[in-house]
């Protein structure tokens, strides 16, 4: 018993002195409008999807087009899925918009934290 009492104690000393993980840039909080055709597209989930540093950053769309969240500044392709307020309203959504292209980006900054997407 003591010496699994040991063993635990020195792997419990072992982790807490491991090296300490910072992230290089602090999230900052972002928000936008969705739109399509001009008109705001609520009920959906809208996906950052990283291209330089970050996450995957998934935020419920409002019925209003809103949108919130935090992220690391830097560069993402976007795409949206079906959200769980309303999942039929995906299907107001054109295909090529359901999946990440590198070729449709926004880029997220602390001097500009709204971010306004247009699906057109």
């Amino acid at each position: 018993m003591i010496r699994l009492l040991t063993m635990l104690m020195g792997l419990a000393f072992l982790i807490g002195c491991g090296p300490k993980v910072e992230m290089l840039t602090d999230p900052i909080s972002i928000s936008g409008k969705l739109t399509s055709a001009g008109a705001p597209l609520g009920g959906v989930t809208l996906t950052l999807q990283p291209l330089e540093a970050g996450h995957l950053l998934p935020m419920q769309v409002g019925a209003d087009g809103s949108f919130s969240g935090k992220a690391i500044p830097g560069k993402y392709a976007y795409f949206v899925t079906a959200g769980e307020a309303d999942p039929a309203a995906i299907e107001k959504v054109a295909a090529k918009f359901r999946e990440a292209d590198l070729g449709r980006t926004v880029t997220i900054s602390a001097d500009k934290p709204t971010v306004d997407i247009a699906l057109d």
